[in-house]
């Protein structure tokens, strides 16, 4: 009956411990998220976290970085201080950075790196209404959404984007909101 005893508190004791790579907000009847690595209250509280291979996310982080300070410094410097609203009366970049940065999710429901999830995140806006924003879709873009909400701000500029998107790792969205200048 002792061993018996034994693996029961083991069993208790493996099922209290958090999940491994937990946050220290995470609770032990939380539900474990393995999409996203944290549990269901930190994504409310924090949104998805930093997408492999951004630059904070990683060492390789150092490679990307100087891949996209080129194109920071040589592409972006006159959209720095243009009003954010620019990209609203652009429609054509406006879609294409959509297509870009609110991708359908993947099968299963696998998450996508660098959304427009993540650069909310960025601007301070809660995961909250991010989830709202992307079950209004298809009828409005959770993008166009966040700009429009954004640039309500005098101090949001493309500069401050292109910035985020940089951090994000998404060369490919600075590509196309270069098409601004």
């Amino acid at each position: 009956m002792r061993p018996l005893c034994l693996l029961l508190t083991a069993a208790l004791l493996l099922a209290q411990a958090a999940p491994l790579g937990a946050s220290q907000h995470c609770g032990p009847l939380e539900y474990w998220n393995p999409d996203y690595r944290c549990c269901g209250s930190c994504l409310q509280r924090f949104g998805p976290p930093p997408c492999p291979g951004s630059l904070e996310a990683s060492e390789a982080g150092v490679s990307r970085k100087v891949a996209l300070v080129p194109l920071l410094g040589r592409e972006l410097p006159h959209l720095a201080s243009q009003p954010l609203s620019r990209v609203l009366d652009e429609p054509e970049v406006l879609e294409e950075l959509t297509v870009l940065l609110d991708p359908e999710p993947g099968p299963g429901g696998g998450v996508a790196c660098g959304t427009t999830r993540h650069l909310a995140v960025r601007y301070g806006v809660p995961a909250a209404w991010s989830t709202f924003a992307y079950s209004l879709r298809p009828s409005c873009s959770p993008l166009r959404a966040l700009i429009e909400m954004v640039a309500r701000e005098l101090s949001a500029s493309l500069g401050q984007l292109g910035t985020h998107l940089a951090q994000l790792g998404r060369a490919d969205a600075l590509q196309v909101l270069s098409k601004l200048g």
